[in-house]
Formats: C-alpha cells, sequence, structure tokens
C-alpha cells in the first residue's frame, strides 16, 4: 500500500506520533481493498485510516483511551469509516481477519512509555500478541508487524515457529537499529 499524502492526522498528546515505523508498516501491506482488518495498537490511527481510505472494513483499537480518541478524531476529519474501541489486544475483539497489523511497543526497556516499552527482549507485549492472534486469522489471513534489531528476534521467531512463518517485508537502519516490518502467516494446524 502507498503512503497517501491526502490523509491528514492529528496526534493528541500522550499518543504515538507516526515515525519510520508507522509508514514502513503502511507501505508493507499487500492490500486488495475489500478485506477486513484490524489494526491493533492504533495510536493516531494513521495504519486504519490508509487501510480504510482503500477499502477495507476496518476495526482499530489501542489499550490507551486517548488514542482512541485520536483515532476516531482523524477517521471523522478525513470522513472515513474506522469502529474503534478501547482493548487490551484481543481482549474485546471478535470475529477473524483477513489482515491484523501491529506497531507494538517493541523496545527492550522497562518502566517506560507502554507505547514503545517492550519489557525483557523486548518481547513482553509481542508474546501476548502471538499467542493468540492466529486465532483471530481467517485461513489466508496475514499480520503485518513492526520489529527492532533490538528486539529478541530470533527468540520470537523460535518460539512460534510450529504456528507462524515469518517474512521480512521491508527493513530500514535508523540510528543505531534496524526496523523490519514482517509478514506474518499462520502454519497449517
Amino acid at each position: 500500500m502507498k503512503v497517501m499524502p491526502d490523509i491528514r492526522i492529528k496526534v493528541f498528546p500522550g499518543v504515538y506520533e507516526p515515525s519510520d515505523d508507522s509508514y514502513m508498516l503502511v507501505e508493507s501491506i499487500d492490500v486488495k481493498g475489500d478485506e477486513r482488518v484490524l489494526d491493533m495498537g492504533c495510536g493516531s490511527g494513521i495504519v486504519a485510516l490508509h487501510l480504510a481510505k482503500s477499502g477495507c472494513d476496518v476495526v482499530a483499537v489501542d489499550i490507551n483511551d486517548k488514542a482512541v480518541e485520536n483515532t476516531m478524531f482523524n477517521a471523522k476529519s478525513n470522513g472515513l469509516k474506522i469502529k474503534c474501541m478501547k482493548s487490551d489486544l484481543f481482549e474485546n475483539v471478535d470475529g477473524k481477519f483477513d489482515i491484523i497489523t501491529f506497531n507494538p511497543p517493541y523496545l527492550p526497556t522497562e518502566g517506560e512509555d507502554r507505547a514503545w516499552d517492550g519489557g525483557e527482549g523486548g518481547r513482553k507485549v509481542i508474546d501476548r500478541f502471538l499467542r493468540d492472534a492466529w486465532r483471530y486469522l481467517t485461513e489466508s489471513g496475514k499480520i503485518y508487524m513492526v520489529m527492532s534489531s533490538l528486539t529478541d528476534v530470533d527468540g520470537i521467531m523460535e518460539c512460534y515457529k510450529e504456528i507462524y512463518s515469518f517474512k521480512i517485508m521491508k527493513q530500514k537502519h535508523i540510528f543505531f537499529e534496524t526496523i523490519y516490518v514482517f509478514e506474518i502467516t499462520r502454519k497449517e494446524m
């Protein structure tokens, strides 16, 4: 999917501001335009807005009340329809999706901003997500997720190798790390 310069966003205080990782995620998504999509950790809504404008049926969730409010504001101001709600990962999510997108907290930090604090190895939220994500994917569904060279990527892939296949779609070296966007598909079970 291409980044659409006509999508306008306002970022509310306390909400993750779209950065290189956000736009890499947008550019990595292979979308036909009629898919049912879940944007996990929607933040300002930048990914959800691109998906909705591409014709997808979008559900956007975030644990942060301000992010939910921000995504709804940006959807309305861009004339786009997105179902948006508060959810701690899949807590309030129902149904199956053709695509799930996630720019999780992936940095190996503790006690920082929850938008980027991934805990030890950067895995705390990613592990919780991957344990359940397959249940919400259609048979041919795909997950597009951001991780960093600072994240325990090898450990994550080893831990979930029976459930998922991981493919790097995009990577970019930024400052002290390399950012990756993975396409993750469910293996036959």
